[in-house]
């Protein structure tokens, strides 16, 4: 199997860093696709210095500017750059490292089974590189004595969206099945979007077709760094986080992978989270009205949170006329 490696460039300062990570991979790439998405073309022009062009001549890059249209806008087109010409695909955001044998494992977790997905352990780094900690991996997961795992969506679904959590990782430490594409385009998880947590939702989708690979080690870092979206609470790509995790409760009891009461549960405790948090943040007003009613989870409030969601999120995804039967209330 060949793997394409698309990368959504903006934070050039990390580049030297990354092609290093990249060239000393075990098993190499078969394309590198840097979309440009610098104010100044920062990747376009030192990835074009003869310098840097002879010595990375045995690696298939290519670069091209990006359409500065949101960092999202810019995996989007980086897919459709992709185009599905390598069995495999890795986005690998500029900021993060890959260790050494990432490919060579992933490659070889793909290799063992149907699976559209596999996750590999990642440590959080300062922004020197230095390794802080990991995410808080479930312990029957961590402490698994095999190294590859295979998670169903039942274990996926009830250890993430049932409880708001995400200890899977981001896209830089998960690679997909072509096949994966048009989910990961769509963003949509039982017709409710779950922009802000794409990576997230990607994981959740690829576990509806089959088990994700999970490698029980590290197998790189995510940098951490002040100019992380995650360092500003109250900026948009947070606030979409915490309401998309209202989306994929919902989403997952859509889909029959969480229970009424684990979708009922996860809403209870996450609406008054975010009334706390965010109630008097004037752009998510028509979202936060949404919120006393949402935990009943009556077809009702479910529309209204939906619209108002869908709206804020800049989507023209519809909104459900009815619900299905399973998704009325019982209790």
């Amino acid at each position: 199997m060949r793997i394409t490696t698309l990368v959504p460039a903006y934070k050039s300062k990390y580049l030297m860093e990354l092609l290093t990570a990249m060239r000393q991979q075990t098993v190499k790439p078969a394309r590198i696709l840097f979309s440009d998405d610098s104010p100044n073309q920062d990747f376009v022009a030192q990835l074009n210095q003869p310098a840097v062009k002879t010595a990375l001549a045995d690696m298939n890059i290519e670069v091209i500017p990006g359409q500065r249209n949101g960092a999202w806008n810019n995996f989007l087109y980086l897919l459709k750059q992709y185009a599905g010409q390598t069995e495999l695909f890795h986005i690998w955001l500029d900021d993060d490292i890959c260790y050494p044998t990432f490919y060579e494992r992933h490659l070889q977790a793909h290799g063992s089974g149907q699976v559209h997905c596999v996750v590999s352990r990642r440590w959080t780094a300062l922004e020197n590189g230095q390794p802080l900690r990991e995410l808080p991996v479930p312990t029957a997961v961590s402490y698994h004595p095999e190294r590859t795992l295979a998670l169903d969506a039942g274990t996926l679904f009830a250890s993430t969206a049932a409880v708001s959590g995400n200890w899977l990782g981001e896209f830089s430490n998960a690679t997909f099945s072509a096949s994966m594409v048009a989910d990961i385009e769509a963003s949509t998880l039982g017709g409710l979007s779950f922009a802000g947590l794409e990576d997230l939702g990607a994981f959740l989708m690829a576990s509806l077709r089959g088990p994700v690979g999970y490698i029980n080690e590290p197998l790189g870092y995510f940098r951490t760094s002040g100019e992380q979206h995650s360092a500003n609470p109250y900026g948009r790509p947070l606030k979409l986080a915490h309401f998309a995790y209202l989306a994929l409760a919902l989403g997952g009891w859509r889909v029959g992978r969480l229970s009424e009461a684990q979708a009922l549960a996860c809403l209870a405790s996450l609406c008054p989270t975010i009334v706390q948090r965010y109630g008097q943040e004037a752009d998510v007003q028509e979202l936060i009205a949404t919120m006393a009613d949402l935990p009943s989870a009556t077809p009702e409030a479910q529309r209204a949170f939906i619209g108002a969601w869908h709206r804020y999120a800049g989507l023209s995804v519809p909104v459900p006329e009815a619900l299905p039967e399973d998704l009325l209330v019982t209790s």
